[in-house]
C-alpha cells in the first residue's frame, strides 16, 4: 500500500492506493483507473466519472495539473517528506536570529532603535538613503536588537549586515 500526502488549494489530502484498482482519499474509497496517453496525459476513471489530466513537473514535489480545463498547483509528498517538510517548517519559526542586510548600497541616515530595545516584525527600524531616495527598512522577524554593525552617517554595501535581531 503506497500513501501520499496531496496538497491542493492548501487543502491536505491523504490518498491510500490499495489494491484491486482501489484508492482512499481521507476516508473516502474509490474504484480508479488510470491510462497513459503521452508522457504528461492520462484519462482516469473515479467511480463512473472519466476526466482527462495533463500533468507538468514544477519542482522535486510540486505539479501543475489541468483537470477537464482546470488548473491545480498540487504538491505530492510521502508521509516521511511531508513530516521532515513540517519540521523543516517549524525550524525556521525558532530562528534564534535575523540579520538585517543592506539591500543595496547606501548611507544610513536613521537608526530607529537602540541595542536592547524590543523590535516587532514588520516595524520601521532604520532609514537608508540610496541614490537619493529614503528608504525605510522593517524588521524582518521580532525580538531584541542584539547589535548594531554600523552608526548613522555611515555607508554600507549591498549586502552588509547592519544590524542582528534575537
Amino acid at each position: 500500500m503506497n500513501e501520499f500526502i496531496v496538497t491542493i488549494n492548501n487543502h491536505k489530502h491523504i490518498v491510500k492506493i490499495l489494491s484491486d484498482g482501489k484508492v482512499r482519499v481521507d476516508s473516502r474509497e474509490v474504484r480508479a483507473e488510470v491510462s497513459q496517453i503521452t508522457n504528461n496525459s492520462y484519462v482516469i476513471r473515479i467511480n463512473d466519472s472519466v476526466f482527462e489530466i495533463t500533468s507538468e513537473k514544477l519542482s522535486k514535489d510540486r505539479f501543475g495539473i489541468v483537470i477537464d480545463a482546470c488548473y491545480f498547483d498540487a504538491t505530492v509528498r510521502t508521509q516521511l517528506q511531508e513530516t521532515a517538510n513540517d519540521l523543516q517548517k517549524s525550524q525556521s519559526k525558532l530562528k534564534h536570529h535575523s540579520d538585517v542586510k543592506a539591500p543595496m548600497p547606501g548611507l544610513i541616515l536613521k537608526l530607529k532603535k537602540k541595542v536592547g530595545e524590543e523590535v516587532k516584525l514588520g516595524e520601521p527600524i532604520l532609514i537608508l538613503e540610496a541614490m537619493k531616495m529614503e528608504n525605510e527598512l522593517r524588521s524582518p522577524a521580532g525580538g531584541i536588537l542584539k547589535k548594531i554593525f554600523y552608526k548613522e552617517g555611515q555607508s554600507v554595501e549591498k549586502g552588509s549586515i547592519i544590524l542582528t535581531i534575537e
